[in-house]
This record gives C-alpha cells, structure tokens and sequence, in this order.
C-alpha cells in the first residue's frame, strides 16, 4: 500500500471505502491553489458513472489497482453536488469541508 508521488496517479483507478466497497473510478484530482498539493478527487459514481462526486484526497492510499479512501462510501454518495469544472470555489470548497469534518486531518482540514 503506497501514495503515489505523482497525484495523477490515482486518475482511472477504482475507489474504494476501507470495508472494501466500491465507489466509482477516479477521473481527476483537484491541487490547493496556493499550494499545489492534492486536495480532492472526483470520482464516478452511481450506475454507469453518471454522478460525480468529490472525496478528499487526505488518508487515502493506493492497494494495487484500487485508491482506498478514508471516508466511507455513503459519505461520497452524500457529498455535496459541485459542478465538475476545472476549479473549486471557497464555497463550494467550504461545503466539502464541512460535510467531510473529521476526515480532512488535523483541525478538520485539508493540508495546504
């Protein structure tokens, strides 16, 4: 069990929760803006990957071909719907964090 070094590394792999359950596929990784570092992934969800849904990137890990995830597949079903475009807004960001309080590391957030 790694985290690669490169976060693209995770693009096109199954999510997974830490019971073994299937998310979806990883299709992209969002990067802080002021650091860089990996943030959030956005994975496929529901049947045919139609939904899309975002899951912090924190506490995950590579298995194989699988991204375990430190949050439980309800929680990414549950997460907050935000459009896909190529940036996060603060209040979409906010949104996130709050639903995912708890998982995100120290103090409830994500490293930056």
């Amino acid at each position: 069990m790694t985290t690669p070094q490169d976060p693209q590394q995770y693009i096109h792999r199954v999510a997974a929760d830490a019971e073994g359950n299937r998310i979806g596929k990883v299709s992209q990784v969002y990067l802080d803006d002021h650091s860089g570092q990996p943030l959030w992934l956005l994975v496929e969800t529901g049947l045919f990957g139609t939904r899309q849904s975002f899951a912090p990137i924190h506490g995950a890990r590579v298995d194989g071909e699988v991204v375990v995830l430190a949050v439980s597949k309800d929680q990414v079903k549950d997460a907050p719907n935000i459009d896909r475009d190529a940036h996060i807004s603060e209040s979409e960001e906010d949104a996130l964090r709050q639903h995912y309080s708890g998982y995100l590391g120290p103090a409830g957030e994500t490293p930056s």
